[in-house]
């Protein structure tokens, strides 16, 4: 059995969530030290396929960030909220 990423967490209510910390650098352009959001998953295989899907949207937002673009959060979404 593999262990779950660290940017997944297990809640006491038994849901999942994502967390990436917002790196120093680019923090200035997030206005937060944290990115939050929940794959809406209980079941851990969902839980890692949304965690990953997030995770590239995440890593996207920082590699503009990067170029000077400013990065909007609220653009983090699944295939599973539409």
């Amino acid at each position: 059995m593999s262990s779950i990423p660290s940017y997944l967490l297990f809640s006491l209510h038994s849901v999942y969530y994502f967390r990436a910390v917002v790196l120093d650098v680019v923090c200035s352009l997030f206005h937060r030290r944290e990115i939050r959001r929940s794959p809406q998953a209980r079941c851990r295989r969902e839980a890692l396929i949304r965690g990953r899907e997030l995770l590239l949207q995440v890593q996207r937002l920082f590699t503009e960030a990067f170029q000077g673009i400013k990065p909007s959060v609220g653009r983090l979404c699944g295939e599973w909220e539409s």
